[in-house]
């Protein structure tokens, strides 16, 4: 049977992307389809229509049928990759304030996905992704609701690792459990070398063990000081070369907020990342990949939504063991766990007092402090406005994923 996926938000930056590099990566084969989904807006249509003539001309050779649907009621995929939502914003500074500006759409993308794909695998780049994957799991099969943040984190930290051990990333893997946001929990027990030559081994531990010397917080808050100064002034020069000289645990903290600050968004990376999810999905080889997923206890005893190891299939993911993990590493990830849920009880419990027209418990001031201490890298401001509906969700030029990548 031919394979159909389709990509919701594929007018915006990641979306757009992530269609091209799927049809270079002939994933598809001739027969199969790829769907560019819109939100019934005309305006949209017109992008995704013209976007679909692009990509024929560009990879016709492959014989992979390129299809606009104007509406979410017109999907027929096997698997979907949600990117939709409003992006970066002056309003929208980091991936939780985002939860706030986009809600509602996941909310509307739940409903009709129940719908109309409920037994489509789920692959969410929106941010902030945990929050996608609660509400959509909340409609449908949360075995089949999977959040790409983990394995993009997890890219980085093998980047940025290798590159310190002057080897390519293919020659080692890594992993990033937790949120997909500031309680990320870059795992050292978790570097594996491709070929275990005694220098190559005595670089890593020796990462590893400066990594111990203070604590993660404390070095990358050390950092992003000097690297918001920079940017302050728009020495983007230098705030790259800052998180340069720091261990690559921080980086993976760091550099996504500065490429935040001067594209907006990450789609190359990000629909890397997501290619490789889809990659696994498709082949079902049990290849080990990392995302956020709605547990039962299945990992680390863990409940709600988490960034953990798993294997991907069409029929859904399948949490894995990780051998190795120290007692500090198990405390981040539990403390990342306890953070996650606390962010999503803050918009959801904001939500459906908004709704009720009941007062919330806190002042907006009080309110607003919980709000920055609860996001990212860079406190956040509050939405200057809720998008209420997936027909007035903004796939904004800023792009659909935003700094969720």
């Amino acid at each position: 049977m031919p394979t159909s996926i389709a990509i919701l938000g594929a007018s915006g930056m990641v979306g757009s992307s992530l269609a091209a590099q799927l049809l270079r990566s002939q994933l598809l084969e001739p027969g199969d389809r790829l769907q560019l989904a819109g939100h019934g807006s005309q305006e949209t249509e017109a992008k995704l229509l013209g976007t679909r003539i692009d990509l024929l001309d560009a990879f016709d050779e492959g014989r992979v049928e390129v299809e606009v649907v104007p509406r979410l009621a017109d999907l027929n995929a096997d698997i979907v990759i949600v990117a939709a939502g409003v992006g970066m914003s002056a309003a929208c500074t980091n991936r939780r304030d985002m939860g706030f500006a986009n809600r509602a759409v996941f909310e509307e993308i739940a409903e009709q996905c129940a719908l109309h794909v409920p037994n489509s695998l789920f692959i969410v780049v929106s941010n902030p992704v945990e929050l996608a994957v609660h509400i959509l799991c909340e409609k449908l099969d949360r075995k089949r609701v999977f959040g790409m943040g983990a394995q993009q984190d997890s890219l980085r930290f093998a980047r940025a690792v290798a590159d310190d051990l002057g080897i390519s990333r293919r020659d080692l893997r890594a992993s990033v459990l937790g949120e997909h946001g500031q309680a990320m929990v870059p795992l050292w027990s978790s570097v594996e070398l491709m070929a275990h030559t005694p220098g190559l081994l005595r670089s890593l531990d020796l990462l590893a063990a400066r990594s111990l010397e203070i604590p993660l917080q404390n070095r990358v808050r050390i950092v992003q000081d000097e690297v918001t100064q920079f940017l302050r002034d728009e020495r983007v020069a230098e705030a790259y070369e800052a998180t340069r000289r720091a261990l690559p645990d921080v980086r993976i903290f760091v550099e996504p907020f500065i490429t935040a600050h001067t594209m907006h968004s990450t789609p190359n990376a990000t629909s890397n990342a997501i290619l490789q999810c889809i990659a696994a999905a498709l082949a079902g080889d049990r290849r080990r990949i990392h995302g956020q997923v709605k547990l039962e206890g299945e990992f680390a005893g863990l409940h709600g939504t988490c960034g953990v190891p798993v294997t991907l299939s069409r029929e859904g993911w399948h949490a894995e063991s990780l051998n190795g993990l120290t007692p500090l590493e198990q405390d981040l990830l539990h403390d990342s766990a306890a953070s996650i849920r606390e962010f999503l009880s803050l918009v959801l419990d904001a939500e459906a007092s908004k709704d009720s027209a009941i007062s919330p418990k806190v002042s907006p001031a009080s309110d607003t402090q919980e709000r920055n201490r609860l996001s990212s890298i860079q406190p956040g401001q509050q939405p200057t406005s809720n998008r209420s509906s997936w027909q007035d969700g903004s796939e904004a030029s800023s792009g659909i994923a935003g700094l969720g990548t």
